[in-house]
Formats: structure tokens, C-alpha cells, sequence
């Protein structure tokens, strides 16, 4: 496998958790992994923006919203994911995949983020042997 430079954009909520998303992601050999950190989830695609700066081969993001009392969760859902498709489009020599994981409550996450985690980075793999 080529050395692929993949740039990991993660954010700083749920750390424990996210954590487990880089160490899925970086147990992968062969490529360089770069990690860079952001607040939350809605600076991701800025974050990731800023990143492309450094001359990645691929990005990925990760970051982990949970449903809440309120209509905030609606809100950062919708925008992360759409900011994150508009950098994709505005770059699309740059293989991105998102792997923002958004549940109800954390049984729900801990039942995907393995195994979401592990099927992203091979889709974005695939992405850049061009497969």
C-alpha cells in the first residue's frame, strides 16, 4: 500500500470515544496519519479546510454528536454534514469521508463506532487506490 498522507480531523467532544475512532482509524498500516483537532463538531469541515493546506492525499472526520433535549442536535447535524458535502464538492480531488457518527444515546454508539469507523477508512482506502 502507498504511503498515503491522511489527514484525521477530529473534535474535541466525547474524547474517550473519539479516541477509539483515531486508534480504529491509525491501526491501519501503510499510511501517515496527521490528526488534527477541532472543537466541535461544526468547525470539522474548517478544520479540515485548513488541513488541505498541508497537501493531504485524503481527509476524514470524525466526530460524535448525541440527540439532546433540545433542537441543537438538529442543528449540528444538518450543518456538519452539509459543510462537510460543500468542502468535499469545492475539492473533490481530495478523497473526504465522514465519519460523524450521530445516535440517540451512547449504547447506540458504542454498538457503531468500531465498526462504522473500521468501514469508512477502508471506503476512503479504496477512494485513493482509485478502486
Amino acid at each position: 500500500m502507498n504511503n498515503f498522507k491522511i489527514g484525521v480531523i477530529k473534535t474535541s467532544w466525547y474524547e474517550d470515544q473519539i479516541q477509539i475512532m483515531v486508534d480504529t482509524i491509525t491501526s491501519v498500516q501503510g499510511p501517515v496519519y496527521e490528526i488534527k483537532k477541532v472543537p466541535g463538531s461544526l468547525e470539522l469541515a474548517a478544520g479540515g479546510k485548513a488541513f488541505l493546506e498541508q497537501g493531504p492525499d485524503a481527509l476524514i472526520f470524525c466526530g460524535i454528536v448525541i440527540r439532546g433535549e433540545t433542537s441543537h442536535y438538529d442543528l449540528v447535524t444538518s450543518e456538519t454534514f452539509r459543510s462537510i458535502g460543500s468542502l468535499a464538492l469545492e475539492v473533490p480531488y481530495v478523497p473526504m469521508i465522514n465519519n460523524v457518527i450521530c445516535v440517540e444515546n451512547k449504547d447506540q454508539l458504542d454498538e457503531r463506532i468500531v465498526k462504522n469507523t473500521s468501514s469508512n477508512i477502508q471506503a476512503l482506502l479504496s477512494l485513493l487506490k482509485g478502486s
